[in-house]
């Protein structure tokens, strides 16, 4: 139907494919399951580092690098935009990272966590050593210290990049560009104006990385799979789109909009209550499903 579809994730390999295609191999597999046409696949995207790494499904069901630069170059076609990739200095990228870097280490000290530091091309990381793990608790104050010690750059100015500092769940880190910019880019590149973008997230506290994608387009919190699938089923039947799901059953419910011979269960869509949710959150930027 001619939607783009782009996995937006903080997970940071530079062009390594196959470590990206590990942690999507279900979903690659379904991919190739389904035979999708060459024309749907080249709709899907992988943007890895939060901005960094542009990756696109080719109809071999592998991923592949996007080329950066040229013609047709993912950073020369964005170049216009002053947060872009393209555009970053060398010499500012490193300073961010060597800022949140010692701040890390500062707050890794302070706390007496166990755990060590991770330096990527892109990003600074504190991971837990072995066998332990890191309490919430010390992976927020160690975000909010980041970011802390970021925005006090340049005389307070903030650094001159973009950056991500977050709670990763088990770990906590902070990258150079953020989901912003993301959509910023592929809204560009793909010439898709940002308010016809939806980005699903379930990070959208300020120690979050999906916090960010709010200042460009509408974003809707999700907190389970469940709620994701609900809201992709809510979208298509909006859309006036038929669909057929893998389970008859569920199919036939959600298109009645209860199960067949019984009251509405958890497999059908309630459309009614849908409608009062959405009266109710005109205006707001999220969906808590709440």
């Amino acid at each position: 139907h001619g939607v783009a579809v782009a996995v937006v994730t903080a997970a940071g390999y530079e062009y390594n494919v196959e470590k990206y295609e590990f942690r999507l191999s279900g979903l690659l597999e379904y991919f190739k399951a389904k035979k999708l046409t060459q024309e749907e696949c080249e709709r899907f995207y992988l943007f890895g580092g939060e901005c960094n790494y542009l990756l696109h499904l080719g109809e071999d069901f592998r991923l592949h690098p996007v080329r950066e630069t040229g013609r047709g170059g993912w950073m020369t076609a964005t170049k216009h935009l002053p947060d872009s990739p393209a555009n970053w200095n060398e010499e500012e990228l490193k300073a961010l990272l060597n800022t949140a870097e010692e701040a890390v280490r500062v707050s890794m000290e302070d706390q007496g966590i166990r755990g060590r530091i991770i330096r990527k091309k892109r990003s600074v990381g504190l991971v837990p050593t072995s066998g332990t793990a890191i309490s919430r608790e010390a992976l927020d104050e160690t975000v909010l210290r980041c970011q802390s010690k970021l925005s006090a750059m340049n005389g307070s100015a903030g650094p001159n990049l973009p950056f991500c500092a977050f709670n990763g769940g088990s770990d906590a880190w902070v990258d150079v560009g953020n989901k912003r910019v993301a959509v910023e880019v592929l809204s560009s590149y793909l010439g898709v104006n940002p308010q016809e973008i939806l980005h699903i997230g379930d990070q959208f506290l300020n120690t979050g990385n999906d916090f960010a994608a709010r200042a460009i387009c509408p974003c809707i919190w999700i907190t389970s799979p469940e709620e994701t699938t609900y809201i992709l089923k809510a979208i298509l039947r909006l859309a006036g789109i038929d669909y057929k799901l893998d389970n008859e059953k569920e199919t036939k419910a959600i298109l009645a909009g209860k199960l067949s011979g019984q009251k509405e269960g958890p497999a059908a869509v309630d459309f009614n209550e849908m409608d009062r949710r959405t009266s109710l959150v005109q205006g707001m930027d999220v969906y808590t499903g709440q």
